[in-house]
């Protein structure tokens, strides 16, 4: 009488195995060998945010900018950074022409990269590693004036780029870019500011961007392009800028092509109406800035958008041309 039993019970514990080991092959592995959170976790639930004070620094000060780590996951996340910290911490920084922007001090590739860590967490202390909970973040401040030599008089557009454990080659992108602009240097000999030059006989900027967004509205593409100085116009937009700052010159001409292509393209977000909302001349630049509201369709739905046009006057066609947007939501 014990044998059948015991065959009933052996059958009941084989079918639970049965039915467990599927859901254990399945299950998605999230830590590793330690415990810790796989680094796939952690690239998936890590924001990077960039931020600047201001727009304008002088020739030679600090450039502080905030580079903010965010867990916008539900899981604890932790954080294993270089040594040194320029490793952790990286930057793609572009002048107005579209050209990358390479450190004073380029990190020396013979150096070993030790898992020392030498961070602060968030009460200040050093620590051996960043632990963040879900929804906490930590901010480091960069002086970028120490890595990079900016010129004056040049405007440059800032990502960043975050490699969150110094045992995987594995980076995080910011989720936005910043652009400051380095001012002329100002001769200690100057005592009154001259006075304002009068507007040169043609379009202004204002009636530039004016005329640009009217001939999108009636897909006029030929005109549309006219305004636009595309070799510096390109960098506004990241599917193309970095490929075209690291291409040779040869095929730079082909993906000028086809980002004239891009812009041309039928939108699926058509232009309803805009109006301009403000300009302003950039004295020491010489360039001038047109703020702009625009409505648009898409699928049914209307976003409002605002843009901001960056233009600088052509050399050889000696009339406005737009060389920057900044694009935002409203």
């Amino acid at each position: 009488m014990a044998r059948p039993a015991v065959a009933r019970r052996l059958a009941w514990l084989s079918l639970c195995v049965l039915l467990i080991l599927p859901v254990s092959i399945g299950a998605e592995r999230t830590t590793n060998a330690r415990g810790d959170d796989s680094i796939n976790t952690v690239r998936r639930y890590t924001t990077i945010d960039l931020h600047l004070e201001q727009y304008r620094f002088e020739p030679g000060k600090p450039i502080k900018l905030k580079f903010k780590v965010r867990n916008s996951g539900y899981r604890t996340i932790r954080i294993y950074p270089f040594e040194p910290a320029e490793k952790t911490y990286q930057f793609e920084v572009l002048d107005s022409r579209g050209y990358e922007l390479k450190p004073v001090r380029p990190a020396d590739p013979t150096l070993k990269d030790h898992e020392r860590k030498t961070v602060v967490n968030l009460s200040g202390q050093q620590v051996r590693e960043i632990i963040l909970q879900p929804g906490e973040s930590f901010e480091r401040v960069i002086d970028l004036h120490e890595h990079y030599e900016f010129q004056p008089g040049q405007t440059y557009r800032i990502t960043g780029y975050f490699f969150p454990d110094a045992r995987h080659n594995i980076f995080l992108r910011s989720r936005d870019s910043v652009e400051l602009h380095i001012n002329e240097r100002k001769s200690q000999y100057l005592f009154q500011r001259p006075e304002l030059e009068t507007e040169d006989a043609g379009l202004s900027p204002e009636e530039t961007v004016y005329l640009f967004l009217s001939a999108e509205m009636r897909r006029n593409w030929k005109n549309y392009l006219k305004y636009l100085d595309l070799t510096r116009y390109i960098t506004s937009y990241d599917r193309f800028s970095g490929r075209y700052a690291s291409a040779a010159a040869p095929d730079r001409k082909r993906i000028l092509q086809e980002f004239s292509r891009y812009l041309t393209a039928d939108p699926t977000d058509r232009l309803k109406r805009f109006r301009i909302t403000g300009s302003r001349t950039l004295q020491d630049t010489g360039r001038a800035e047109v703020t702009v509201e625009a409505l648009r369709m898409s699928g049914g739905y209307r976003v409002a958008y605002e843009y901001t046009y960056t233009l600088e006057r052509a050399e050889q066609e000696g009339f406005w041309k737009i060389i920057h947007v900044v694009a935002r939501v409203l």
